[in-house]
């Protein structure tokens, strides 16, 4: 089943690290209205942010609701590094990566004999336990109030002027994290991962560290949610703790990860291409509507999707393929199979 995966991801990967990244950039500068360019940068944003949880979520099977600590924790080490010691945000993404790789390691290892929702259930903790520290914490990240970065335009701090800037560092931190993951799908490491996702006694008999592995993902996927948890910062340019780490940061993770695809490079993209412009349209149109009504209908079209589409929409692009190449048929069936074997 391991070997199989290759053939089963290359055919979407190509598609969606070509046209969909292409298609966005063409409409963003296509289009001249500055709402519509906002949802593009959140696009790509949330994009790279979904691929990042994804590598410990799809890649080693550690679904987390907790991300949203380690995004809060990139968005704030930068931010404060900035304020009070006039860091700039191109090394203080860095600094917030590794504090919160440190952070996703010990989480892990602490956590290391819980699975399923008991390991669900200590990261959603976990994260509640960092966004009342950082309410608490007024002398370090404001509290409630929040931080402000001051919007004064300048290249060394990472604030601009226009939103093209923004638009070129999202779309590059999303084929960053594109990158890394199709690399971690052809890797050795990224077999250690589906090993042990897959079956833990089996990865140990053949002499693969299952802890090892796993503490490795989640560092790895902590690091990188961090970074995007700074250009957040520098994009929006405030922070406050209800906002920034909240629970629903790591659903909406999540989320785009079922819905494109869990456990493929390309199902993060396509989610994020689904769901994030979904959202802000629905909000949008429905803004006089009842109060929640956008909710309901986007959450209608979610559960049609997943219900249809239980391997995502790139596992159905998979099959969609398979009609029209012997390749593409035989990429389909062993993904089709995999997602059997897991259901």
């Amino acid at each position: 089943m391991i070997a199989g995966r290759v053939p089963a991801v290359l055919g979407v990967q190509a598609i969606s690290f070509s046209i969909a990244p292409a298609s966005c950039i063409i409409a963003a500068v296509v289009v001249s209205n500055r709402y519509a360019v906002d949802i593009m940068i959140r696009t790509f944003l949330w994009a790279g942010l979904a691929l990042a949880w994804n590598i410990a979520g799809g890649y080693a099977g550690l679904i987390s609701f907790g991300h949203a600590a380690f995004f809060g924790i990139g968005a704030y080490t930068s931010t404060i590094l900035l304020l009070n010691f006039g860091v700039p945000p191109w090394f203080g993404m860095f600094a917030g990566a590794l504090i919160a790789g440190c952070a996703g390691a010990l989480l892990t290892q602490v956590c290391a004999r819980l699975r399923g929702p008991f390991f669900i259930l200590s990261t959603l903790a976990a994260g509640e336990v960092v966004r009342i520290a950082a309410l608490n914490w007024r002398s370090l990240t404001g509290g409630p109030e929040g931080l402000e970065i001051p919007p004064v335009p300048s290249v060394v701090d990472m604030v601009f002027k226009s939103q093209w800037p923004y638009v070129t560092i999202m779309v590059a931190y999303m084929l960053a994290m594109f990158a890394l993951s199709a690399w971690i799908e052809q890797a050795r490491y990224g077999y250690y991962l589906f090993a042990t996702r897959d079956n833990e006694d089996g990865a140990s008999a053949i002499g693969i560290n299952p802890s090892h592995t796993r503490t490795a993902a989640m560092a790895l996927s902590a690091a990188t949610t961090a970074i995007g948890g700074t250009l957040f910062a520098q994009y929006f340019l405030y922070l406050d703790p209800t906002h920034v780490i909240s629970p629903d940061i790591s659903f909406q993770f999540a989320l785009i990860c079922a819905v494109g695809g869990l456990g493929t490079a390309s199902g993060p993209v396509f989610g994020a291409l689904i769901i994030v412009p979904l959202s802000e349209l629905l909000r949008g149109l429905l803004s006089q509507s009842p109060s929640g009504l956008h909710l309901v209908i986007y959450g209608i079209i979610v559960i049609i999707v997943i219900l249809y589409f239980p391997s995502g929409v790139s596992g159905a692009i998979g099959r969609a393929a398979s009609r029209f190449s012997p390749a593409g048929a035989f990429a389909a069936r062993v993904q089709a199979k995999k997602y059997d074997a897991e259901a």
